[in-house]
């Protein structure tokens, strides 16, 4: 039997919540197939220029439209680029690699409104990422035709499809393409499910957990408006708590620790490991 990582994931019931990319900026590169493993390194931009780009907090992806234009064609004109940053969008059209040295200007290209949704369809970088991908992609595709890309690897192969949205950086892994429209128009709705979300891009996994914490509390809240900071620590990622204040509404205290099984994480792994496990401990109301 073909091992798929996603398959095997939720066959243990892997939690996904506190698992969201790390990266709070982000700069979306329009780039036809094909993307090599390693994208956006490996392409045909220059590593010099992909150097420059980046910063800690800044993620480079590559993403295209869904079906064969997005995926086979190479685009004759000029490309589309989008950069969010300090939680705005703007974006920008490319020709030469150099002209997207102008994402890195605030001011650079013109303000967009969003949102646009994002969905892994990276298959060269993990199997379960095209085949759980695509048909979430062609979904999301046909109701939000304008604010839909696929895209590059974005992280947590297991939990295939990975959807984000952009610019509330919500995260969102693991629902049934016949579910993906449905979470979607929740989340702009402002009632976010919980159930398939992994958490706030950009924030501490323990954050992201006393997000969802709250959410599931407080109900319909905007996502955004949740500011969560972490107030204690104890110990360390294997074995820690974490004290989280949650928008001055919730104090939630989360527990980290390992998985105790170890497994192959993503289609590619070559070995075994215990992944990183959030539990939440308490939730004390505030205010």
């Amino acid at each position: 039997m073909t091992f798929r990582c996603s398959d095997e994931a939720a066959d243990r019931g892997d939690p996904m919540l506190g698992t969201a990319p790390p990266q709070r900026d982000w700069l979306l590169v329009e780039h036809p197939a094909p993307w090599p493993v390693s994208a956006p390194f490996g392409a045909d931009l220059p590593d010099a220029l992909l150097r420059r780009l980046g910063h800690p907090e800044l993620r480079t992806v590559f993403v295209r439209r869904h079906g064969r234009a997005g995926a086979h064609e190479r685009l004759d004109g000029p490309r589309r680029w989008f950069c969010l940053r300090d939680g705005h969008l703007r974006a920008g059209r490319w020709t030469e690699p150099d002209d997207l040295l102008v994402s890195l200007d605030p001011a650079g290209g013109t303000a967009y409104e969003g949102p646009l949704a994002l969905v892994c369809t990276h298959g060269v970088h993990d199997v379960c990422c095209a085949v759980k991908g695509r048909p979430v992609a062609e979904a999301l595709s046909a109701r939000w035709p304008e604010a839909t890309w696929e895209c590059s690897h974005l992280g947590g192969d297991r939990f295939a499809p990975n959807v984000l949205l952009l610019p509330d950086l919500a995260c969102y892994a693991g629902m049934p393409s016949d579910e993906a429209v449905r979470v979607v128009e929740t989340h702009l709705a402002g009632t976010p499910d919980t159930t398939w979300l992994r958490g706030v891009a950009g924030k501490h996994p323990a954050e992201q957990v006393a997000i969802a914490t709250a959410l599931d509390r407080l109900g319909s809240v905007d996502v955004a408006q949740l500011v969560a900071r972490v107030v204690e620590q104890g110990g360390d990622l294997d074995a820690g708590t974490w004290t989280v204040d949650v928008a001055g509404r919730a104090r939630v205290v989360v527990r980290s620790s390992r998985r105790p099984e170890a497994a192959r994480l993503t289609c590619r792994a070559t070995r075994e490991t215990r992944a990183l496990q959030w539990d939440v401990v308490s939730v004390e109301p505030l205010g």
